[in-house]
């Protein structure tokens, strides 16, 4: 695999769009090219977002709350929009965590994580990027759905940013199509994350929300 694919490392019999070569999830607009499912993709988080920044601002996130919102971006794409993945996945050798398991992870990590992190009122910088840090980083390692998590992901950060009273936030320090080093460093913390150590992700944050403002 190429360093910094975008591809997942997936069970060989997984369900792609018949003509697609294999680039292209099933979905129920028989798209088969990677470029026309981007854009999409992209329009319709779009949506999502306007839909969602009406969201009451003293709103403690759970775990149906995030299939909903995963369900609002690609239910109109993606059969298994909404639902937590069946297949194992790995990106880069690096094991998310297994199907089986992503129930019980997601129940955790409401409990212990968005339960006391949202909603997202504190008016500190450094406060407000450990928070957002926190929740980033534990919900990618869960990785929860097949396709989207990353997007998922920093949807619920500008959420959580727009509860704080920012703006959403600015993600161009991270690109990995224009900054590599500042993609390869966030790669980085998200793996420190494995051992609770939070600095890395709480430091990136820091970097965005001050780009952001």
């Amino acid at each position: 695999m190429n360093k910094h694919s975008n591809r997942y490392v997936v069970p060989e019999d997984e369900d792609y769009e018949p003509g697609s070569s294999n680039t292209v999830l099933k979905n129920f607009l028989g798209v088969k090219t990677k470029e026309q499912m981007d854009a999409i993709e992209k329009q319709e988080l779009k949506r999502t977002e306007l839909e969602l920044f009406k969201m009451s601002e003293d709103h403690c996130f759970t775990a149906s709350n995030i299939c909903d919102i995963h369900e609002l971006w690609l239910g109109d794409i993606y059969p298994f929009a909404g639902k937590y993945r069946t297949v194992n996945m790995a990106k880069e050798n690096f094991l998310f965590a297994p199907a089986m398991r992503i129930s019980d992870l997601m129940h955790q990590f409401e409990k212990k994580f968005l339960a006391k992190h949202t909603p997202c009122l504190s008016q500190k910088i450094e406060d407000l990027a450990f928070s957002l840090g926190v929740i980033h980083v534990e919900f990618i390692l869960i990785h929860p759905f097949r396709e989207g998590n990353g997007r998922t992901a920093r949807l619920i950060a500008d959420l959580m940013a727009v509860q704080a009273k920012m703006p959403p936030i600015n993600y161009n320090a991270i690109d990995q199509t224009t900054n590599l080093k500042g993609f390869e460093k966030y790669i980085k913390s998200i793996h420190a994350g494995l051992d609770e150590n939070y600095k890395p992700i709480t430091d990136i944050f820091k970097l965005l929300l001050d780009d952001s403002i």
